[in-house]
């Protein structure tokens, strides 16, 4: 599909026809206030009959509340169908942004929604009413030849200026409005990534340096922003002039066909009217073009998102899931960095065994973890779930199958037990069973609040050890089939620790296929296979016992004794 967001679109041509409609009759009705004044100068001001008066009066008022009710109506169904439009879209755009969110695009997810906002706002607002409104240029063109020829070709002229001039103002701010925005969403970027790690700017004492930083960064967008608003600014009063400009011309055309007795007071009025209805649209265009062209680009995102869309699987059953991982991996590299992270990686893990990873830091453990959890993507990989694309598990299997522990732990806000159940339905037995297997109930039961307490950026009742113990409990909530564990006993004391091995052995009694990452050498009590990485490849695989003997070093051999020689005296 080259253009889903315009199939999108599609759906909505019965509610873009009712506008259409509403707009047909909102401009016809819009030529009221010219023949109410064509009566007022030609008929009422001539014969003075004050009943007649009256009568077009009240039909004129009439007129005017019909105007207003079709353009509420007009209001109403544009905003239904742009919340109807965001609701329809949301689900799909926020789950692809969350995508190339975890691709690496970290920012793309909350892109992507703002497009759809920017979409959604523009399709109410006051560009959308002008394009509605335009195609009935010709209406009021059409009654300006019937007053007078002269003055419809003028009219024509000038709805052809103004074209131009809007055509004038697109190229000539095009490029200063997307600079200015690009500009804008980097340091939208920076700030909310020093957000994020406010409390060791802090201690540091890095805030009045990346204050002068971010200032540098504002005025440059300031600059840039300035020239566009310049630009813009200059364009709308050019386009003021030539509208006023025009109207008075128009005036002043009819005036002369007056004193030619080609046309009457009443007609001169109407023409400048209708002059002013004529350009109106040109003149709205012109104002709210940055909305346009923001609204037109934002599209553009969308349309490229929405082309990476794959039809939702459905649910895997349990006997359908066993837990047999094979990863194939050429050679892969994280944005920013040239050197790969990790080469020539052939893994195939059973169910039923736990596998551990070790190595020096930066050696790829992590990143190969990632890799097994469906977080990092390559065309030189292939990843497979039980012989299948590991792409296959919807959001409700990983729910319910894979348990993930990553290095940092970012709890949601919600209550404690929310975390643990992963804002699933909450299952007293299975969050307590949970939090029991890493040592975190008896804390837990301390809180005033116990499981239900609440966690958020504002209120954070839990040490970091504990949020991690949090993350853990999360991880192995439910007995998952697939378990990725990195650094799960960095944390734990001895008692802890223990619980957890238990808790390890128990699911792999069960069936599940276990990958830990650790440093910490109690690990290999549990551990069946034993994964040594340095410099991003596999350096030894195999049995715990096979490569730790393969690990040791020689025992150092005793020094050979010298060699005697004997001789026929000695013997003697």
């Amino acid at each position: 599909m080259k253009r889903p967001l315009y199939a999108a679109f599609q759906q909505f041509k019965p509610i873009l026809g009712g506008v259409f409609v509403l707009s047909l009759i909102t401009n016809l009705l819009m030529l009221t206030p010219t023949l109410y004044m064509l009566q007022l100068y030609d008929r009422v001001l001539i014969s003075l009959n004050t009943l007649t008066l009256t009568a077009i009066t009240l039909i004129t008022v009439l007129l005017f509340m019909v105007i207003a009710v079709c353009e509420w109506l007009r209001s109403q169904t544009l905003i239904r169908a742009g919340v109807k439009f965001d609701q329809q879209l949301g689900k799909q755009v926020f789950d692809l942004g969350l995508q190339h969110s975890l691709a690496g695009s970290r920012d793309r997810a909350v892109e992507a929604m703002q497009d759809l906002t920017m979409i959604r706002q523009f399709c109410t607002g006051n560009g959308v009413f002008a394009l509605f409104d335009l195609p009935w240029t010709v209406l009021y063109l059409l009654v300006l030849f019937i007053l007078h020829p002269m003055l419809g070709w003028l009219a024509l002229l000038f709805c052809a200026v103004q074209f131009c001039l809007g055509v004038w103002n697109q190229f000539s701010t095009a490029a200063a409005l997307q600079d200015s925005q690009h500009v804008q969403q980097g340091n939208q970027r920076f700030l909310d990534q020093k957000i994020r790690h406010l409390e060791t700017l802090h201690v540091m004492g890095m805030m009045p340096s990346l204050y002068r930083h971010w200032e540098r960064l504002q005025q440059g967008w300031q600059t840039v922003d300035l020239g566009a608003q310049r630009l813009q600014s200059r364009n709308q009063h050019i386009s003021k002039f030539s509208r006023y400009s025009m109207q008075s011309l128009t005036l002043g055309a009819a005036a002369w066909l007056v004193i030619g007795g080609e046309l009457s007071v009443g007609g001169m009025i109407a023409a400048n009217v209708l002059v002013a209805r004529a350009l109106q649209p040109f003149d709205a265009l012109v104002n709210t073009w940055k909305q346009c062209v923001q609204a037109y680009e934002a599209g553009g995102r969308l349309n490229q998102l929405l082309k990476l869309a794959v039809p939702e699987l459905a649910s895997l059953q349990p006997e359908q899931l066993h837990g047999r991982l094979s990863l194939q991996l050429k050679t892969l590299s994280l944005p920013g960095k040239e050197a790969p992270v990790l080469q020539d990686i052939d893994l195939n893990i059973e169910p039923g065994q736990i596998v551990t990873l070790m190595g020096p830091s930066g050696s790829g453990k992590t990143t190969l973890l990632r890799c097994l959890a469906g977080l990092c993507t390559d065309k030189t990989m292939r990843y497979e779930l039980d012989g299948m694309p590991f792409s296959v598990l919807d959001a409700q299997s990983r729910t319910r199958y894979v348990g993930y522990l990553p290095q940092r732990i970012d709890l949601v806000e919600g209550s404690i037990a929310d975390n643990i159940a992963r804002f699933g339905e909450l299952d007293s037995a299975r969050i307590i069973a949970a939090a029991q297997s890493v040592g975190l109930h008896e804390t837990l039961l301390k809180l005033p609040q116990g499981y239900d307490t609440p966690l958020s950026a504002g209120n954070t009742p839990l040490s970091g050890g504990q949020r991690q113990l949090v993350g853990l409990a999360r991880a192995l909530y439910a007995m998952p089939r697939i378990v990725l564990l990195d650094e799960p006993n960095a944390h734990l004391d001895d008692e802890g620790e223990t619980q957890l091995l238990n808790s390890l052995q128990k699911l792999k009694q069960s069936g599940a296929t276990i990958v830990v990452v650790s440093h910490r050498t109690r690990m290999l009590q549990v551990t069946d296979r034993l994964l040594i990485l340095n410099a991003g490849r596999i350096r030894h695989d195999g049995a715990r016992d096979q490569v730790l003997a393969a690990l040791r070093p020689p025992k150092p051999q005793p020094p050979a004794s010298p060699a005697v020689t004997l001789s026929p005296q000695s013997i003697a």
